[in-house]
């Protein structure tokens, strides 16, 4: 069963991006990790997450920042390699608000979409099966660098 976004938001306890689950990290680095999106805006959709919990850019340390823009890099590489020719990048920082639904700094790599409450179909966006995850885990690995 699909679970609705605002539904699975409801259900956490802890920020999902420092409780990660290993078996969704694609590429880490010392300090931050590659991953992807369990409600996406498109199949593909990357984050960049900072290990250390940060609510702000302005909290990044140059090793962070240097960390993010390479596997920024990577991501748009992979996706190039997916074949898509146009991404958008956007950072998610600051508190929880209307348009904004984790409390930890998050940078998006994404197949260029509409970016919004909905996805690249105009439906409302919602959380990957099982299945889907598999599927796009597998699709994602396949192209990442070695």
């Amino acid at each position: 069963m699909k679970e609705d976004y605002q539904d699975f938001l409801k259900t956490l306890t802890t920020c999902p991006f420092c409780e990660r689950s290993h078996n969704r990290v694609l590429l880490e680095c010392e300090h931050t990790y590659l991953t992807y999106a369990l409600a996406p805006y498109h199949k593909h959709h990357l984050l960049v997450v900072p290990r250390r919990h940060v609510l702000s850019i302005t909290e990044l340390t140059s090793e962070e920042e240097e960390e993010i823009s390479q596997l920024q890099r990577i991501g748009l590489a992979v996706l190039n390699k997916l074949g898509y020719e146009s991404v958008t990048f956007m950072v998610r920082e600051g508190k929880v608000e209307k348009n904004k639904s984790i409390d930890h700094t998050h940078f998006h790599v994404v197949p260029y979409v509409q970016i919004g409450d909905v996805d690249h179909f105009g439906e409302p966006r919602r959380v990957l099966s099982d299945d889907e995850i598999i599927q796009t885990v597998n699709e994602l690995r396949r192209v990442l660098p070695e």
